[in-house]
């Protein structure tokens, strides 16, 4: 747990660029803060450590940074190529700062919602193997915040056991009341089953409903979905299995006696030989082909 907790907050500490660019250019920023305000709760749900204003802060000087960067390549360029015409030469380094700065301030802006994808990707995947977990503690009689401070306890990196510390740390370090940690969680966390579990357990919890019952039933729930989820995943390889067939094994087939036969009437198609045609097909199609077949058919398979 100590080694657990340890490696979160590190994990958790705000970088020493971070704060600087926040002293430094905060009172200059404020303008953007209500333009860019949507991200500040893409920001909470992907549980991003670092206060919203300190973030675009940081977006802006990075930005700057990558700007001043772009302008020194394409000062330099200039000394190395000889740009015609000179005023294309003359606008080169201020075009590549820019397209640098902005390229830098986009990717920075798409990161919390990446992340927030991500972590609701990794929740509705472990859903199914926690809450077996849960309905077990209850069943032995757990309270729900003790049910939560047993899988803070977990020396693990899962989002849900990360979760149950934030929960444990409003407690006993903040002074949080259960209901109040667990709704700040639920505000910080993307909409989805994940969600709804909570606010469930909050409802059940309060009424004095059976914990163990409301587990039972949405650990039933979640295994129908997950069978569902295999089930489609399963038909989908399918269909993979048969691009795969014909895209790796009949068409190089085909190509290759297309080509052999094309031999015998003329030694070159499309102003290239065909035998360097074989190798391209050989050598570059069917490898690259191979891998994106692969990288497809991880992307859909789960991870767990």
């Amino acid at each position: 747990m100590k080694m657990a907790t340890t490696k979160q907050k590190q994990e958790e500490s705000v970088g020493v660029i971070h704060v600087y660019s926040y002293k430094l250019l905060n009172d200059h920023i404020k303008f953007l803060y209500p333009k860019l305000r949507s991200m500040e709760k893409s920001i909470k749900q992907a549980m991003m450590p670092i206060p919203f204003e300190v973030y675009v802060s940081s977006m802006v000087f990075f930005s700057l940074i990558a700007g001043i960067c772009g302008m020194i390549i394409g000062i330099i360029a200039t000394q190395f190529i000889n740009i015609q015409p000179a005023i294309v030469g003359y606008l080169l380094p201020p075009i590549t700062g820019m397209a640098l700065m902005a390229m830098t301030f986009g990717i920075l802006q798409i990161i919390p919602p990446v992340r927030v994808k991500n972590r609701s990707t990794k929740l509705l995947e472990e859903i199914p193997h926690f809450i077996g977990y849960m309905s077990t503690l209850a069943t032995s009689g757990l309270s729900l915040e003790e049910i939560f401070k047993s899988i803070a306890k977990e020396e693990t990196d899962e989002d849900i056991v990360k979760d149950a510390q934030f929960i444990t740390r409003n407690i006993e370090i903040l002074g949080m009341d259960l209901i109040t940690a667990v709704k700040d969680l639920i505000n910080r966390t993307p909409p989805g089953p994940y969600s709804e579990l909570l606010e469930g357990a909050i409802i059940t919890s309060q009424s004095g409903g059976d914990l163990k019952e409301y587990f039972n039933a949405t650990a039933k729930v979640q295994l129908e979905e997950k069978k569902m989820l295999l089930q489609k995943t399963t038909e989908s390889l399918g269909s993979v299995a048969e691009i795969y067939t014909i895209l790796l094994i009949v068409f190089p087939l085909l190509a290759v006696i297309m080509l052999s036969i094309m031999g015998i009437m003329s030694p070159s198609l499309g102003g290239f030989d065909l035998l360097t045609l074989m190798n391209i097909l050989t050598f570059a199609v069917v490898p690259l082909s191979g891998i994106l077949m692969l990288v497809m058919m991880d992307t859909m398979v789960p991870k767990r």
